[in-house]
């Protein structure tokens, strides 16, 4: 029996252990103990292995929690099979990806708890996200790279960046809807590639790829009035509350202009804010909290709702307005803002970390249209599967959100530009994802 948590086993470790051994006792301690507070050691006296042993098998602990990062090849690797769908650079990237996530996809309780560990745990679902943005970023240098080298394949000619986001962000609502969002293992599904097809196809449909008549609409972003009953109080507490906070997010993203988004220390934004560490904590999780924001406060469902409701059956324009009517719910500094997306013009690390705090709102905000759409049946484009559904609708909104000026935290400084600019991002994404054998 391996020893208690944290101790070593005085039993001779094994090495002949699995890595879905090794996987499971990880997944274990976190569950148990806690995403921040699982060691290496505490995942190797519970999978009974040596440390040398944890290291052949993951290359961290994160890896062990949260699944081993897949490996973007080369240009050598890459580019040959983009070539060979030079109009459908979706489905090269789903040729590409799906086969090694088959391969490496772990068994089904392990993904059911991890899917609850990165909802339950906000580390580990920062984590989890940062590591998504790390890969499609990845993916995206290589997609970029092919059309530079291709550019007669362009469908955003002049804009080779735009439609490689795009294109990559498809690709990934595919796998993720195919997927039932990462809790059915891809080797489980008869077909896993026609699957992630597929779903793209059904994205394709839900923008309007195939209706080129079909107009885009502007999203309605205005918070409905019910939304102040439930939005913070403006009491004299609570304005003393916003007070502290204002002056902790403009220190701390002053600092990160100044210095560096890396370099920017919890001290240094406590000595500019003029508070101590212990009431920096009492505010923020982290130092990357109050320099980029904490994940978006996604409206209650009823008000949900009654913003989705306004946009009928375009769900992917009412997944952007909730977003943008929560960010009212929210009640951020405008001076903040401002900050913040010049803040993701000039640094990409700092781009990526405020990007993260979006996907981690993303399965409160595809819990909210799937509720909604469960129960409005009238307003589904796709049929009646709702969570197939909101999953796509969220992700065609997140990529239409990725290719607007200076991403979402540019995008969050002004709401009403923001609408304004989802036209035309929508039709980039149509245009990006459009095949010779549509009508588009």
């Amino acid at each position: 029996m391996a020893a208690v948590d944290g101790t070593p086993s005085r039993r001779k470790p094994s090495r002949r252990q699995p890595r879905s051994v090794v996987a499971r006792a990880a997944m274990d301690a976190a569950l148990e103990h806690g995403f921040e507070r699982v060691t290496v050691e505490m995942i190797c006296s519970r999978a009974d292995i040596s440390r040398s042993t944890f290291f052949n098998h993951f290359p961290s602990r994160d890896a062990a929690i949260l699944g081993k990062p897949l490996d973007v090849p080369g240009p050598e690797v890459t580019h040959p099979i983009l070539s060979r769908h030079p109009e459908d650079l979706v489905r090269g990237l789903l040729e590409m990806q799906v086969p090694g996530l088959v391969t490496r996809t772990p068994d089904s309780d392990i993904l059911r708890d991890r899917t609850r560990l990165i909802t339950e745990q906000p580390a580990a679902m920062r984590q989890y996200s940062a590591g998504l943005i790390s890969i499609q970023n990845s993916l995206t240098d290589t997609v970029e790279g092919w059309l530079r080298a291709n550019p007669q394949h362009a469908r955003l000619p002049g804009k080779p960046r735009t439609e490689a986001v795009l294109t990559v962000t498809a690709a990934y609502a595919a796998i993720y809807a195919a997927s039932n969002g990462w809790t059915i293992p891809l080797r489980d599904l008869a077909e896993p590639l026609s699957a992630c097809l597929t779903a793209a196809d059904a994205l394709r449909d839900m923008v309007g790829v195939n209706d080129p008549s079909r107009p885009v609409s502007r999203p309605d972003v205005r918070p409905p009035g019910s939304a102040d009953t439930s939005a913070p109080g403006t009491g004299l507490r609570e304005r003393k509350r916003r007070d502290t906070e204002n002056r902790i997010e403009l220190a701390a993203a002053r600092g990160a202009l100044e210095r560096g988004f890396a370099a920017v220390t919890v001290d240094e934004i406590c000595q500019e804010a003029v508070i101590s560490r212990s009431t920096f904590f009492n505010y923020f999780p982290s130092r990357d909290a109050a320099i980029v924001g904490r994940p978006l406060r996604v409206l209650p469902q009823e008000t949900a709702e009654e913003v989705l409701s306004r946009h009928g059956r375009d769900t992917p324009a009412g997944a952007f307005a909730l977003v943008f009517a929560s960010l009212g719910y929210s009640s951020i500094n405008s001076e903040v803002a401002r900050l913040r997306a010049e803040l993701s013009r000039k640094q990409p690390a700092a781009r990526d970390a405020g990007t993260t705090t979006l996907v981690d709102a993303g399965t409160q905000i595809m819990a909210t249209i799937r509720d909604w759409l469960a129960a409005s049946p009238q307003y589904s484009s796709l049929g009646d599967d709702p969570a197939y559904e909101a999953s796509l609708a969220s992700n065609a909104a997140y990529a239409v959100i990725c290719v607007m000026e200076d991403g979402w935290l540019g995008a969050a400084s002004d709401v009403h530009a923001s609408a304004n600019g989802f036209a035309a991002a929508m039709t980039d994404l149509r245009t990006a994802l459009a095949r010779p054998d549509s009508s588009a």
